[in-house]
């Protein structure tokens, strides 16, 4: 009897020994080359999660294409306590407004406040952005906003022609990511009114200044999944009566499946950047303090 001829071939053995060895080894993916991002260095997002924090606008662009709402409330002070049920009876100071995204870094919106009755449009511009790696380490822009208050005032025998009744604010906010759960704002603001009076919402008493700055600092952190704690200070400075409470904030943002849930305590009324400068503020120890709620929604629209 004849035996077939053994193949002692070293690369049929190499084989033999590999298969039997995926029978009993396990290799995992990770064993092949790691993949990397293409590109490391990015734009961070998010550094805010919308384009308000709580009064202030924020860096946050838009993106093309995105339409944002938002329903800003403030009450009355908390000072009468029950009496007027904390505030909540006193009525609200309510703002409404929309913007659109016509590029990934300029918007226009528009929006309306029910004291002095105030119709506001402006745009917004990103012109830099933080990288999470290399580059600029903050986000800022540009907020320009022109208004125009329609308010009444013939019961007070007062008369206010259109020219008195415009206003500007122009607004340079900076933002800053540490990580995910930090985050900063600095927020450099410019207000000017064609005119002020006793019966307007603004802290001038010699109806003379016209012009008011200020420094809006801000910051969040976010302490579970969906919420963070927020804070707002702004000093501002009246070029002619250095007397004043500055304006103080502070609340929680709530992140509720595509709406971002603001609530908050503040020492306003104001919901705008002029008046948050020009406003009266209360005083925090007197309990001249109020209660504010924010709504706020994006919707792709193409």
């Amino acid at each position: 009897m004849i035996l077939p001829k053994q193949n002692n071939s070293p690369f049929a053995a190499f084989a033999l020994f590999a298969f039997i060895m995926t029978l009993f080894v396990p290799i995992e993916a990770s064993a092949q080359l790691t993949r990397e991002r293409v590109q490391q260095n990015r734009p961070v997002e998010l550094i805010f999660p919308t384009p308000r924090h709580i009064h202030l606008h924020t860096a946050e662009p838009l993106t093309s294409g995105e339409l944002y709402y938002s329903i800003m409330h403030a009450f009355g002070t908390v000072e009468n306590g029950i009496t007027d049920f904390w505030g909540l009876d006193q009525g609200a100071n309510i703002r409404f407004s929309l913007e659109y995204g016509f590029s990934d870094r300029f918007s226009v919106f528009a929006g309306r406040s029910s004291m002095d009755k105030v119709y506001e449009m402006g745009f917004r511009h990103l012109y830099l952005q933080q990288m999470s790696e290399r580059g600029s380490p903050v986000s800022a822009g540009l907020v320009i906003t022109a208004g125009l208050m329609t308010e009444d005032y013939s019961p007070f025998n007062e008369s206010f022609s259109f020219s008195d009744r415009n206003l500007l604010s122009l607004s340079l906010p900076f933002s800053h990511k540490a990580n995910d759960r930090f985050s900063v704002l600095l927020v450099p603001t410019l207000a000017a009114f064609s005119r002020t009076n006793r019966f307007l919402r603004i802290e001038d008493p010699l109806d003379t200044d016209e012009l008011f700055a200020g420094l809006g600092v801000g910051s969040r952190y976010k302490f579970a999944r969906r919420t963070s704690f927020t804070i707002q200070y702004v000093p501002s400075y009246r070029f002619e009566n250095e007397n004043m409470n500055h304006n103080f904030a502070a609340g929680l943002d709530m992140e509720t499946g595509g709406h971002v849930f603001q609530i908050f305590f503040t020492n306003t009324r104001a919901l705008n950047e002029a008046y948050l400068l020009a406003g009266p503020n209360g005083s925090i120890t007197d309990f001249e303090f109020r209660f504010g709620f924010n709504i706020n929604r994006s919707f792709r629209v193409r």
